[in-house]
This record gives C-alpha cells, sequence and structure tokens, in this order.
C-alpha cells in the first residue's frame, strides 16, 4: 500500500483532517526497536523513528514521529511547499527539543502544530503568520513557555544553547542518537540577538 492508500485508510485527505487524527487520536509516546509502546522521554538508544504506517498504526509518537507522518502527507497528499525544523536546548543532559513542520499557502507561511496541548500553555493549531521571521520567533517563545511550565529549561537559560535547525528526511528506524546527528548535520539557522519576556 503506498502512503496515498495509506492516508485515505484512515480518513486522512485534507490538512484539517490530517490536524484533527494527530491531535486527538494519537497519544504521545514512543516506539521502542522492538515495537514496544513507552511514555515519558524517549531513550535513545531504544527508541526508533516510526514510518508514516507504524505511526498510524500505533497511534503513539513523539514529535519527530508526527513531523515524518506530517511531512509524507504534505508531500504526497498537498502540493504545498514544506520545511521541517528542530528546535533544542543544548544543556548537555536531555537536551529539550521540538520539531515542526511548516508550509505555505497564499501568501503566508504555516506553522502545523499537533501537540503542545499542556493545560497551561495550549497552542495546538495551524497558524498563520506572515513570514518566516514571525513564525520563527513566535515559535521559540511557546517552546520557551512550554519548557519553563515543564521546568525542562532554567528561566535564566543560556541563549547561546538554544540552536534552530531546518532539516531534511531522515531515515526510518534511525535511534535518537542517529536522528540527533541527522540534525546537526543540517542547515543551523543563525539568531539574531533579542530579548526574552
Amino acid at each position: 500500500m503506498n502512503n496515498k492508500e495509506l492516508f485515505r485508510k484512515y480518513g486522512i485527505t485534507t490538512v484539517k483532517t490530517l490536524f484533527q487524527f494527530l491531535q486527538k487520536r494519537v497519544e504521545y509516546g514512543w516506539i521502542d526497536q522492538s515495537g514496544q509502546k513507552h511514555h515519558g522521554i524517549n531513550d535513545p538508544y531504544s527508541y526508533q523513528l516510526q514510518t508514516p504506517e507504524e505511526l498510524l498504526k500505533n497511534r503513539c509518537g513523539i514529535c519527530w514521529d508526527i513531523t515524518e507522518v506530517s511531512r509524507s502527507f504534505f508531500e504526497e497528499m498537498t502540493a504545498y511547499v514544506i520545511e521541517t525544523y528542530y528546535l533544542f536546548y543544548d544543556d548537555g543532559e536531555g537536551c529539550p527539543c521540538h520539531t515542526i513542520l511548516i508550509f505555505y499557502n497564499n501568501n503566508k507561511v504555516y506553522w502545523f502544530e499537533p501537540m503542545f496541548q499542556d493545560l497551561n500553555c495550549y497552542y495546538s493549531g495551524i497558524h498563520p503568520y506572515n513570514n518566516f521571521e514571525e513564525l520563527k520567533e513566535d515559535f521559540i517563545k511557546i517552546f520557551l513557555k512550554f519548557s519553563w511550565l515543564q521546568n525542562t529549561i532554567p528561566r535564566n537559560y543560556n541563549p547561546q544553547n538554544l540552536k534552530l535547525y531546518q532539516y531534511q528526511k531522515p531515515t526510518k528506524h534511525i535511534n535518537g542518537f542517529e536522528m540527533r546527528n541527522h540534525i546537526n548535520n543540517s542547515k543551523l539557522i543563525k539568531e539574531k540577538s533579542r530579548n526574552d519576556d
């Protein structure tokens, strides 16, 4: 079964139905190399990046998995230009992070975000912006707010440790270390110096 048939099988035929499926029917968690489901922070040794078919069947994934099923949908089912981004705080420990897909339509750029559903920082949605710079600033702001609420990044964080990469499609079934290596060899987006709220 090709990916177009796969998405149709699950009733995912529009950007809206993809968003609804990922937001309401996929739980946050990760799948290990033996196919077992886990919740919480992934173990980079045993984590395995899922294929779109696996994610839709397992209905469990982290942002890396969600972004890749979204990439597949947008490539197979739409004509939109897309880009994927990885934002992380390099603390030398857990390295809090988030990946997103953005798409361009009618002179706007959209942040496709089926996650970020915390009651204190709800930002799930398909958010329009006038340009990438606006989107980027909002992405960083929301990521920091979400991270502060979850105590994964200190309020007095070092801005030099915050890194944003644009990355291309990774190989399926790679582990967490391989995924980070793939991203580290991608395009680093240079950040202007700025003051945070």
